[in-house]
């Protein structure tokens, strides 16, 4: 059952019910009105008969014979009759035309005995009629009746009845119709959200909902599942850049280790005879072989151990703890002058932070080791470490300078990427994997930090890290 069918249904029996119950009160009410009508009638002819006290049926006859005088050629709605003080009618006036009167109905001993003066009414047990019934006591004893019957007034009540539960079937109807077009047009918007939402399902991510009036329950609706389709469409964007990262990683690691395994296997192809032993005979070749193989495997592990940095600073589940930052930089830039000769300035705050110390010493480790590749033995180096606030929050903001040749601006988002090296003709012997940035890059995202590179004013590189001294925990 569709809801445009629930709604219009409900609207038909909230009508139906209405209806029923305004026809109702409009039935009672009306039934007692004509009610009241008919007894004022009888207590009003009542008073109008006049009946001496000295005797009944005489005066009764003469009263009569008065009545039928005035309104002789009328129809007479009431009925009168005497009622002596045994309780026997000793004469009546029938109601109806003159020359076709009604018959007197049977009227209960009770009501005849009872001196009640309260109008009652009554069923002729012969016909089953219904009358009504007032009485007035003479002075001299005995009583006059009036009754009428109400053969008209609950006709008039059927009337109304039938009446009112036509007009109940016919506005219920009326409603259900008029509900059913209205549900129908006021749902138009949301058909189209239907399709709009079926067409996105069947990839059509471009597509949006139709906007609905603002305040509204469908525009609040329009608004959400479009904010929905907006998050979704950027999820799947960043699902398809990383799988195509990721193809570009697998691509990139098959091709960095498919190279010294081929030197290492074809080298140990030269070594071996096709018995299986090893010639003595050429003794050259061998050292050469054993030396690359050697070197070889090297390069193998400083890919692995690069590999496993990268996604140690990325999935680390390492607890956090609280280190000094200052004393990793005075180790790492240490060893760098005191490897390399270099001019190296240090300006450093005492800097305490919560997070992972292995994953920062890596950090500083290949900022040294970069410095160190890609810039001569005689290019200053600056290091400065500072303490500053962030939206309410302590930060530190660690800032290295040097004299290199720095990188271009166009290269500085690509730098980032695994396997990135700017200068294809280095090989990884003396370049590095090209994994360098992005373990630098994993470190300060993993501390919800910010990095950013930019010119020196030393004519090289400036790389600036910012971030929080207590990280939030996820």
């Amino acid at each position: 059952m569709s809801l445009r069918f629930r709604i219009t249904l409900l609207t038909a029996v909230l009508i139906a019910f209405t209806s029923t119950i305004i026809g109702f009160a409009t039935y009672i009410t009306v039934s007692s009105v004509q009610l009241d009508q008919v007894d004022a009638t009888l207590k009003a002819s009542l008073a109008n008969v006049d009946i001496s006290p000295r005797g009944l049926p005489n005066d009764f006859r003469a009263a009569q014979r008065k009545e039928r005088a005035r309104i002789d050629d009328l129809l007479r709605p009431v009925a009168f009759a005497g009622v002596n003080s045994r309780g026997v009618i000793t004469e009546v006036r029938l109601s109806g035309l003159p020359q076709d009167p009604d018959p007197f109905p049977t009227i209960p001993e009770s009501l005849l005995t009872s001196g009640s003066k309260k109008i009652v009414s009554f069923v002729d047990p012969e016909t089953t009629e219904s009358y009504r019934l007032a009485s007035r006591s003479l002075r001299r004893g005995g009583t006059v009746i009036a009754l009428t019957s109400l053969f008209d007034y609950q006709n008039s009540l059927n009337s109304i009845a039938w009446r009112t539960l036509v007009i109940v079937l016919f506005s219920t109807l009326g409603g259900a119709i008029i509900a059913w077009f209205t549900v129908r047009r006021s749902f138009q918007p949301v058909n189209k959200m239907v399709r709009t939402a079926e067409e996105i399902a069947a990839g059509a991510t471009n597509q949006r909902m139709p906007e609905g009036a603002p305040g509204t329950e469908l525009g609040v609706l329009s608004d959400s599942m479009n904010s929905m389709v907006d998050s979704l469409t950027l999820s799947m964007k960043q699902l398809e850049q990383s799988e195509n990262r990721l193809r570009t990683f697998v691509s990139d690691a098959s091709h960095e280790i498919r190279t010294p395994l081929t030197v290492i296997r074809g080298y140990i192809e030269l070594l071996v005879t096709n018995d299986g032993n090893l010639s003595h005979s050429r003794s050259d070749l061998e050292a050469r072989a054993l030396s690359r193989i050697n070197s070889e495997s090297l390069r193998l592990e400083r890919l692995v151990t690069s590999l496993l940095a990268l996604d140690l600073a990325e999935t680390s589940s390492t607890s956090p703890e609280e280190f000094s930052l200052t004393s990793l930089i005075k180790d790492s830039f240490g060893d760098l002058a005191q490897l390399s000769q270099r001019p190296i300035e240090l300006d450093l705050q005492d800097v305490l932070m919560i997070g992972t110390e292995e994953g920062w010493a890596q950090l500083l480790a290949n900022l040294a080791q970069n410095i160190s590749r890609y810039t001569s033995t005689d290019a200053p180096v600056g290091v400065r470490l500072r303490h500053t606030h962030k939206s309410g929050e302590s930060w530190f903001t660690l800032t290295v300078d040097d004299g290199g040749p720095g990188i271009p601006i166009r290269s500085r988002e690509m730098i980032f990427d695994r396997f990135t090296r700017l200068d294809q003709a280095r090989d990884s012997a003396s370049g590095g994997f090209g994994l360098g940035m992005s373990i630098i890059k994993s470190v300060v995202v993993a501390h919800q930090g910010e990095l950013a590179l930019d010119d020196s004013p030393l004519g090289g590189l400036r790389v600036e890290i910012s971030a929080p001294t207590r990280p939030r925990q996820p």
